[in-house]
This record gives C-alpha cells, sequence and structure tokens, in this order.
C-alpha cells in the first residue's frame, strides 16, 4: 500500500500513489461496454501509471495548433484512473477511513467498490472523502476515480480564460487517513482542522488562540481529553495545556485554547524563517487517540499606502515573481523535488516574495516558502470572466458563486497556519462588470475578511476605470506590460503612469502584480527598436531586449517606495498551449528562466540587484555571430568594478556605480571592437571589496 506515518495507535497516514491504472475515456469507443467505475471491470490491459499523473503534459505544450488556428487542441475531457486495495481489519478495524486527493483537476469523482463515495468541483484544492461505509475489510477493495478537466462555465477560471494550459489528471499525490471514531476533523474543507492565531505580538510576549475542530463519527456521545504541546524550532516544548470536550454522537466540536508564549521567535522571512510547531492529541475511550502536528510561525506585518510593506514593524522590499505549477519534465504532474527545485532558484535570485498564480498550489509549495522565508500571494481561479456570456448583461451561470466561495474557503482554511501568505487573492484581470458580478465579488471579499482577520484582500486588475476602482479590496496589484504590448506605452513610461495612478486615481495601496515581457532563447539582435521590431504575440522576441525593458522598468519601481510589492510575470516559461511565439511553440516565453530551467539574462540581471552574493554575468553569450564593431558589450556586476577583456587585451575598467544613468550592476562597453573571420574570446572582470575575482566569458566570431 505505501509508506506509513503517524502514530500506529491512532492515525495512520498511507500513500497510495504507485499502481493505478489509468484510461483515457475518449477511448471508450475500442471499448464497448465499458464502465469503468464497475467493480469488475477487467483493467488488465490499462496503462499502468503513478500518480501524480496528468494527461496533457505534451500535448498541453506542444502548441500544434497554434492561436492563429484556434488556439489550444490539448485534450479537455474524462481520465479515469482505478486501483485495487486490501484493507485489513486489523488496522482499520473500527476506525473511520478518509481518501485525500492533494489535487486534480476538475471534476472528481470517486467509487468504491463500484458504489458513488463523492464529488469534487474544482481542480486546485486538497480535498477529502469518507470511504468507510464502502469498505470491504479484509477484501480487496476497488477504487475508481473520473476526472474531468472539460471547459465548464461553473467552475472558476471558467471555459477558457486564462493564458496558461489547464491540465487534466490526478496531477498531485494521493493518500488514505484512517483514524479513530473520535478525530480532528477530517471534513473542513480538506483543511488540517487546527487554526492558530498569533495575537498581541511583541518583542517578549505574544498569545497564541489555537482552535481544534474535533468530529465523532461513533453512534453514542464520546467524552474527549485533548492534550497541546507547543515546540521551538529545536523541537523543544515551550508550552502546553489541555481540557476535556465532550462530542455529541455523529456531531462535532471545537477545543479553544488561550497559550501565552514569552520571548518568541518571531517568522523573519528570509533573514530568519523561524517555526513552531504545535502537537495535538485527542484521546478519547479506552486510549484510542488522534495525533496530529501543525507548523506556524509567529509575525506581523501591515502595508502603508506611502511606504511599502512592513514585516515586523520593519520595512521589506517585496520583489517578487509569479509562478505557475508546470514543469518541463512532467507538466502540472510536478515532484515535490521539482518544486523544491524551482524556488530555491527563486531565491536564490534573492526574490523576497512568490505570486501563486493563478489558483491555489499545493501544500509543499506554502511549506517551501515558510521554510526559505518568501512571502506569499496566493489566489483563486477566477480569471478574465465569470460569465462565458459576452453581451452587454454578462449573465453568471448558476452555481458559479457558490463555487467560488468553495474554492476560497478552501484556499483559506488549508493555508490558514503559514506564515508566507501574506495576502488572499480573489481575481485576476476581471474584465467583465454587472452588478451581479459586482456583488459576487463583494461577497468573496466579505468571506474571506470573515474566515480570516488577520489578512489583507488583493485582486489583480487589468481595467483601472470605473467601478474596478471601486471593488472592494485592503490592497490593489495592477498587471501592466509598458515595453511590451504596444496599447501599454515604452518601457520608460511606467514610473508616470504607477504616480498619476497613486496620486489621483486609486485609493487603495497598489503594487505591480505583473509585468515583463517575452525572450527567446535564441534571438539576438543590435539596437532593436520597440515599436517596430517586437512582435508580442509573434515570432520576434529577442533576448536582450527582454533584459534592457527589465533593467529600465526595475529603475522606475526602485525608486517608488509606495510599492508595495513588485511581481515580474514571470519566473519560468510556462505550458500555454494556444501561443506560438518567439523560438517555441505551446508556451509563454515571458520567463527569467526557460521552462528547461535555463535562466536567461534578465534572471542574472535581477539577481545583481536583489541578491548581494557576489556575482558577475555576461550577457548576450548566444549572440555569437557579431559585427567587427560591437555596438556594445554589457555585463551585471555588484562588485567595486568590472574589467572587459577581448582576446586577452584590456577594453577599460568600470567602476560599478552606474553610467549614463543606469543602475550599479549595469554595465556597458560600447563600441568594443573585435578581430573579423575569427573567433573572439570576451571576458569580463569583477574585483570585490575582499580582493576577490570573478569572471564571466564568452567566443563570438567577428563578421
Amino acid at each position: 500500500m505505501g509508506k506509513r506515518t503517524g502514530h500506529p495507535q491512532g492515525r495512520t497516514v498511507t500513500k497510495i500513489n504507485d499502481g493505478w491504472k489509468f484510461l483515457k475515456l475518449s477511448q471508450k469507443d475500442s471499448l464497448p461496454g465499458i464502465v469503468l467505475e464497475a467493480a469488475d471491470f477487467d483493467d488488465s490491459g490499462l496503462e499502468e501509471v503513478s500518480l501524480p499523473h496528468t494527461w496533457n503534459d505534451i500535448d498541453g505544450a506542444d502548441g500544434r495548433s497554434g492561436r492563429d488556428k484556434g488556439g489550444e487542441d490539448y485534450y479537455r475531457g474524462l481520465g479515469g484512473y482505478r486501483k485495487r486495495i486490501v484493507f485489513s481489519g486489523q488496522e482499520h478495524g473500527g476506525k473511520s477511513v478518509f481518501i485525500e486527493f492533494e489535487g486534480a483537476n476538475t471534476v472528481t469523482e470517486l467509487f468504491v467498490n463500484g458504489t458513488c463515495a463523492g464529488r469534487h468541483e474544482g481542480g486546485y484544492a486538497a480535498f477529502r472523502f469518507d470511504i468507510t461505509p464502502f469498505l470491504c475489510l479484509g477484501e480487496e477493495n476497488v477504487l475508481a476515480v473520473k476526472v474531468d478537466n472539460a471547459p465548464t462555465d461553473v467552475i472558476a477560471p471558467i471555459t477558457d480564460q486564462g493564458d496558461f494550459t489547464k491540465m487534466g489528471g490526478i496531477y498531485r499525490g494521493v493518500k488514505l487517513i484512517a483514524v479513530p471514531p473520535v478525530h480532528i476533523d477530517l471534513m473542513d474543507f480538506g483543511s488540517s482542522g487546527i487554526y492558530v492565531t498569533p495575537e498581541n505580538i511583541g518583542e517578549d510576549h505574544a498569545d497564541l488562540d489555537i482552535q481544534v475542530r474535533l468530529a465523532n463519527d461513533a453512534s453514542e456521545g464520546q467524552a474527549a481529553h485533548v492534550v497541546l504541546k507547543i515546540f521551538d524550532m529545536d523541537e523543544k516544548p515551550v508550552a502546553q495545556d489541555e481540557k476535556d470536550i465532550f462530542l455529541p454522537a455523529g456531531g462535532k466540536a471545537a477545543a479553544g485554547f488561550a497559550i501565552p508564549l514569552e520571548n518568541p521567535v518571531l517568522w523573519n522571512g528570509a533573514e530568519n524563517p523561524y517555526l513552531y510547531t504545535a502537537e495535538i492529541m485527542v484521546e478519547a475511550g479506552d486510549n484510542e487517540f488522534d495525533n496530529l502536528r501543525q507548523a506556524f510561525g509567529i509575525r506581523t506585518y501591515h502595508i502603508d499606502p506611502e511606504n511599502g510593506f512592513f514585516l515586523n514593524g520593519k520595512y521589506l522590499d517585496l520583489r517578487g515573481v509569479n509562478y505557475h505549477q508546470d514543469s518541463f519534465e512532467n507538466g502540472w504532474a510536478m515532484t515535490d523535488e521539482q518544486r523544491g527545485r524551482d524556488y530555491r532558484m527563486i531565491r536564490a535570485m534573492g526574490a523576497t516574495s512568490v505570486r501563486m498564480a493563478h489558483y491555489q498550489h499545493g501544500s509543499y509549495e506554502y511549506e517551501l516558502c515558510d521554510r526559505l522565508g518568501l512571502t506569499v500571494w496566493t489566489e483563486i481561479g477566477i480569471v478574465n470572466k465569470m460569465s462565458a456570456d459576452d453581451s452587454d448583461a454578462h449573465a453568471v451561470a448558476p452555481g458559479f458563486a457558490d463555487n467560488a466561495a468553495q474554492q476560497l474557503t478552501e484556499l483559506i482554511r488549508q493555508n490558514y497556519n503559514h506564515p508566507s501568505v501574506i495576502v488572499w487573492g480573489i481575481s485576476n484581470e476581471l474584465f467583465q462588470m454587472t452588478d451581479e458580478i459586482y456583488r459576487i465579488f463583494t461577497g468573496l471579499y466579505e468571506l474571506a475578511k470573515k474566515e480570516d482577520k488577520t489578512r489583507l484582500v488583493t485582486f489583480a486588475d487589468a481595467q483601472f476605470w470605473g467601478r474596478f476602482l471601486e471593488l472592494p479590496a485592503d490592497v490593489v496589484g495592477y498587471n501592466r506590460y509598458f515595453g511590451w504590448y504596444h496599447d501599454a506605452g515604452g518601457a520608460e513610461q511606467f514610473g508616470a503612469w504607477l504616480d498619476l495612478y497613486h496620486e489621483t486615481k486609486e485609493r487603495r495601496p497598489i503594487c505591480v502584480s505583473e509585468y515583463g515581457g517575452g525572450a527567446a532563447m535564441s534571438q539576438y539582435k543590435d539596437n532593436v527598436d520597440w515599436k517596430t521590431e517586437i512582435e508580442p504575440w509573434g515570432k520576434r522576441h529577442y533576448q536582450n531586449y527582454q533584459s534592457a525593458m527589465h533593467e529600465a522598468i526595475w529603475a522606475q519601481f526602485a525608486a517608488r517606495r509606495y510599492l508595495w510589492g513588485k511581481y515580474i510575470w514571470c519566473m519560468f516559461d510556462f505550458a500555454s498551449d494556444g501561443r506560438e511565439e518567439g523560438d517555441t511553440r505551446g508556451q509563454n516565453d515571458k520567463g527569467l528562466v526557460t521552462r528547461t530551467r535555463i535562466p536567461k539574462d534578465s534572471f542574472y540581471f535581477y539577481k545583481s540587484v536583489w541578491n548581494p552574493e557576489p556575482m558577475v554575468h555576461l550577457t548576450e553569450k548566444g549572440f555569437v555571430l557579431r559585427p567587427a564593431a560591437v555596438p556594445q558589450v554589457k555585463a551585471y556586476a555588484n562588485g567595486e568594478r568590472a574589467e572587459l577583456f577581448v582576446n586577452g587585451h584590456s577594453k577599460g575598467s568600470i567602476r560599478c556605480g552606474g553610467i549614463d544613468g543606469m543602475l550599479p550592476t549595469v554595465l556597458i562597453w560600447k563600441d568594443v571592437a573585435i578581430a573579423a573571420g575569427t573567433e573572439n574570446e570576451i571576458v569580463v572582470k569583477a574585483f570585490f571589496a575582499d580582493g576577490s575575482v570573478l569572471e564571466d566569458r564568452a567566443f563570438w566570431m567577428g563578421e
């Protein structure tokens, strides 16, 4: 059955990611009378797969049709999974058994031994089903799962909204959780059932309000004894309390604790991502118990409309990236190792924040951000539209509002204890507006404030006028692409536009939630003219233009303290099957890093201004065929000075203090001669205050 974790006498957690059979149900024409959920269905000939799994890892990123031919052509429909498993009477007898899906897109139906055990609508949150009534202990049981990622008008994001591939399948892991009849509630919107709220936080004291939600599956009322212990990061106990509580038959109750904590260590971002652990033990009946550990952090934050973001009373520059759950190896079916690699790259670049676009991400990502000290903007999947109706009425489908509220509740309850999470997002680039849509948005805002009184609520706006400026939110982000899309304006105009909105139009604190532009690894050109030579939706995506654009934009952002955050679109190129641009198909290429995790020059620019670790990077290494008179040679370095050498001969030294108004780390040597008709070695050496020297090199052929 897999690896077991947890206490052997109480809760057991068993991963069941191996040994599944899979069938894309569009193939059913070749299998007459197929009833995948039937217990006696012969699945011996089906494909064997392990979870996580998606059926769109290839066709969801191949761009075969292209935007000009109708866009996305990847499979959107039903897929079926089956697994046979034995539940032993010794291990599971007398216990309640739940199955947890960490994520499956978009609609999931579970059948146990041929009977429907549950249905979940929504592709991004974890969810559980109680399968106890359907099990045959001591015998083989058949789990059958139908997953459907067909477009829908009821579940956000609706229809085909959002510039990303919506990959189908059980694309995160699955586990079984067996607990005694009295246990921490497992049917609380997929949450841990434990909610830790630090209050009255000071330098030498904090109060912890801890709520433990309990459930009793027994046919009789039960008295439970709940023991709470708090451990510091060294696993030393720092506080303890216990409480008796009565749970009615088949009912639920909450045990509340008020824990004073002296001299708390604060979660302080990357400087000190300190975590505590709450351990809950629930005893009831004849020594039966449930046991669970929940990590949490203690911190305060606030956002000032003029001075930006403050963590624990001190200013923190929220410089960040947008990140999609997607990898070149297997699409959305990412492993934890792949996620860890990605977030370490984000942190190594010097980012202090991540916007998880455009839906709830897997629990491991939030845990990574807790440990790495990255602050998080996380959001639900309302992207562009609430209504598929393109008329002026914009009628919202029945059920949409309820499902959006479900997704928001899941997002908040499942991630409530992560100190990294600072804002809940409730939409991205909404461009429809009616009284009904305004009411739905307002309802979501009020729900977020009810579910969590400690965090701020936001959304990413791309409209900037009328009632969009009136939508309820504590803070707001702007998605703007100056220097890329031709209707936005040149990169140098970004700052003035922000000042206008900050000073005269926007009543809420603002950040830039998306900015950037595309870059093809194989494309370079000297002296690019943005208006005539950049094709945002086409082939010409010069890499050296992307880096120059980011340099110009960041210079403006760095001078505007009122921006509470700056989020690049995006960290990695990602699957967007309808695109065909630059030198890729089926991808959005605005990443600072390719989908195969190769950094572009712009990655190193941000590393030079965000991360104080000594570095030097010579740009345009791939621009190998150059004129004998190179218009400019550019490098990024954060030392005291840097010197350029061509074939061993110095072309001059530049102090890392900036020239011609450029940023201090952007170093440019103009009109550099290289030898024609032969290969030239180009070397940049950076010199640092401690006497160390770093160098980077390229080889260019002179024409």
